[in-house]
């Protein structure tokens, strides 16, 4: 009888994780990757473009901004079956403190996006070699779900112009929401439609066709209809 010991991994596939799953390929996952990549994909790319609008930088910008991060997940991520993509805390959280400090400037504004994350991707690194995980446990339940509720109706308040056509002024959320509310009477009939056929669809998909990826059949449908009937000159 004999007895095969098995040796620490080499140093490489630590920092390296997934380049070491990817040496590692198996042909039967093929098929169930290919499927997942396209179904993520399908809700991904409306999903930046939206959560850069978030962020007040243009949609392109999340574009741009998922496809390196997704190639170093492939090589630096632990995890085959984890989904990464971006989060409207994290955008809502950019546009809060990058917007003051540009000053209605497109190119300021870009810059100092792009600089925040640098920076606050530098934070993380060191907070995981300083391995304070443990910070994010000391968090309890109430305050977690009182931050998301908050989050969620910031950016409903922040959407509400896009949906319906109203010119507001504030950043914060009272000044916005009233804002809003005064100026109701300014209501934009056509982009009203348009919201209201958009989320009609996303709803419908939802519920009676969940293989359909809803969202990437709005934002086609939604492109198509703002090109054909000039809808960025009304």
């Amino acid at each position: 009888m004999s007895q095969s010991s098995v040796g620490p991994a080499p140093w490489w596939r630590r920092l390296v994780p997934g380049l070491g799953a990817l040496l590692g390929y198996r042909r039967s996952w093929l098929r169930g990757d290919v499927l997942a990549g396209v179904t993520v994909a399908a809700y991904l790319v409306p999903q930046v473009m939206a959560y850069a609008g978030v962020a007040g930088l243009p949609p392109v910008a999340g574009l741009w901004a998922i496809l390196p991060a997704l190639a170093l997940y492939a090589l630096l991520g632990s995890s085959r079956l984890l989904s990464v993509g971006p989060e409207s805390t994290t955008a809502l959280m950019t546009a809060t403190v990058v917007g003051p400090l540009a000053a209605g400037d497109p190119a300021r504004y870009a810059t100092l996006a792009a600089t925040l994350a640098i920076a606050v991707g530098l934070l993380c690194v060191l907070a995981w070699a300083a391995r304070l995980g443990f910070v994010a446990d000391l968090l309890s339940r109430p305050v977690l779900i009182g931050y998301l509720a908050g989050v969620a109706l910031i950016m409903i308040v922040d959407q509400l112009p896009k949906l319906t056509g109203v010119r507001t002024t504030g950043s914060a959320f009272f000044p916005q929401l009233w804002s809003f509310v005064r100026h109701l009477a300014r209501v934009h009939v056509a982009t009203v439609l348009f919201a209201v056929v958009a989320l009609g669809v996303l709803f419908t998909v939802a519920h009676f066709f969940r293989a359909v990826p809803g969202p990437l059949l709005v934002v086609v449908f939604g492109t198509a209809a703002v090109s054909l009937f000039d809808l960025d000159d009304r």
